[in-house]
C-alpha cells in the first residue's frame, strides 16, 4: 500500500493565521479590560508568532493534515488524528477531475446511488490529471459491470 502525508503549506499557513488573530484579539482585549489601552511591541508580537505558530501547528495536524493511502484493492484518507475513510475501489463507477478554485484540484469519485467522495489531490502534491487517469483504471479494473460482461461473451 502507497502512502502519501505531505506539508500542506497552505493548510498550515491557514491554521497559523487563525490562531495568530484569536491572540491578537485576545491580548487586545485584556489589555483594554485591565488597563484601558493596547500596548503593543515587538516582545508582545514576537509572544503572538511564537504562540500562534505552536497551536497552529497543533491544530494543523489535528484537523488539516490529509494521509493518503492506496494500492490495488481501495485506499484510505484521513483528516488530521480522525476523520478516517476507507473505501474499495469497486464501490465507485465514475471518476472526474474537480477545480475547487485556487488552483486546488480534487479527483471526485462518484457512486451509482450519488454519492460522492472528494480526494484532496493538489493537498498531497500529486499531478491531478495523471492520479485522475490511475484512479481511472484501477476503478475499471475493479468494476463488477465488467466481469459480467466478460461473462456474456464467453457463453
Amino acid at each position: 500500500m502507497r502512502t502519501i502525508a505531505p506539508l500542506q503549506v497552505m493548510n498550515l499557513g491557514k491554521s497559523f493565521v487563525i490562531f495568530f488573530l484569536v491572540t491578537s484579539l485576545a491580548w487586545i482585549a485584556a489589555n483594554y479590560v485591565i488597563l484601558r489601552d493596547f500596548p503593543i511591541g515587538w516582545p508582545i508580537f514576537i509572544g503572538n508568532v511564537l504562540i500562534s505558530g505552536l497551536v497552529g501547528w497543533w491544530w494543523y495536524k489535528r484537523s488539516y493534515h490529509a494521509r493518503f493511502s492506496w494500492d490495488q484493492e481501495g485506499f484510505e484518507l484521513q483528516w488530521g488524528s480522525g476523520n478516517k475513510s476507507s473505501k474499495e475501489w469497486q464501490d465507485f463507477s465514475r471518476v472526474s477531475l474537480f477545480h475547487e478554485g485556487y488552483g486546488r484540484f480534487v479527483v471526485r469519485l462518484y457512486q451509482d446511488d450519488g454519492a460522492r467522495v472528494d480526494i484532496p489531490a493538489s493537498d498531497l502534491k500529486l499531478d491531478p490529471s495523471d492520479f485522475r487517469f490511475e484512479v481511472m483504471e484501477l476503478i475499471e479494473s475493479k468494476s463488477p459491470a465488467e466481469g459480467s460482461r466478460n461473462a456474456g461473451k464467453e457463453s
